[in-house]
Order: structure tokens, then sequence, then C-alpha cells
């Protein structure tokens, strides 16, 4: 009986506990694979719903918002990147949420995806950070007033 209460009560404190709808890794995937299957991963296999779709320069852009209580508050812009000379587009994924504890989290998980601090400044709106490798810069964005911030995942030109 003791073990049922305890399993329980784990299993509700799992449901009732939030926290951020994607992972580091999951943005750098994003960047990686095409828009067709990005879409599926984030409407079937994550909360979110594509919001609308915008053309800028010729690159289509796609707008994601979250669908439960829990990621409301989170959004994620895709698609938008850098042409390059070869018919290979480099993606750029945003994330974007107003829980700052989000943020903080995907920062220890950049860190210990043994990225490199490239840099970390300030300017008058937010505290900046920097990290990269040889596949991806990730710069991170967590508002003054802590009221919420941005990862944005560049994917590299990787040239064998």
């Amino acid at each position: 009986m003791k073990k049922l209460l305890v399993m329980l009560i784990l299993c509700s404190s799992a449901v009732a506990s939030r926290a951020q709808s994607v992972s580091m890794s999951d943005l750098t995937n994003l960047a990686t694979i095409n828009m067709t299957d990005a879409n599926y991963f984030l409407t079937t296999g994550k909360p979110f719903k594509q919001e609308y779709s915008q053309d800028v320069n010729g690159l289509m852009l796609r707008h994601y918002v979250g669908t439960t209580a829990a990621s409301k508050c989170e959004s994620v812009v895709m698609g938008d990147g850098i042409k390059t000379s070869t018919p290979l587009v480099l993606h750029i994924v945003t994330y974007t949420s107003t829980n700052t504890k989000y943020i903080l989290e995907l920062i220890d998980q950049v860190k210990s995806a043994e990225l490199k601090k490239s840099f970390q400044g300030a300017d008058q709106f937010n505290h900046i950070y920097i990290f990269d490798n040889f596949l991806y810069t990730v710069h991170v964005y967590i508002k003054t007033d802590n009221s919420g911030g941005t990862v944005k995942v560049e994917q590299k030109y990787y040239v064998e």
C-alpha cells in the first residue's frame, strides 16, 4: 500500500512539474532536418501548433506556439537561414519563452553539450551569451528585467 501511495505521489508530481517543451538537442536537430520533418516533430511529438507561415527573402518562416498550459509561454520560429553558394540553406531555429527558468535550463544544457562560451555580455535590454562549436552557434538573450528570453541556434556551413 505504501508503494502504491509513493508511486501515486511521484506520478502526480511529475505531471504537475513544468519544464520547457524542447531541449537543446531538439533545437539543434531542428536546425538540421527538413521542414516537413521539423513540422511533424513539433506538432506531433511536442505540444506546438503552427500559427502561421511567411515568406522572407525567398525563405519560408514557420511560427509555432505552445498548446498546453506549460507551453503557452513558448514559441519556435524556424526555416529562416542563410543561402550558401551551393543549393544548401543553413537553418536558424529561434526559441522564445516568457519563462526565464526555461532559458536558464537551456543554458545548462548548452554547457553540458560542451559548446564553448565565446561571449558573455549585456546591452540595455538583454544579458547576452554566445556558445559555439564546429556545427552550431547558439545565441542566448535573457531580458534584463527577467521577463523572458530567446535562444537562437544557427547551423554552420561545414566543409569537409
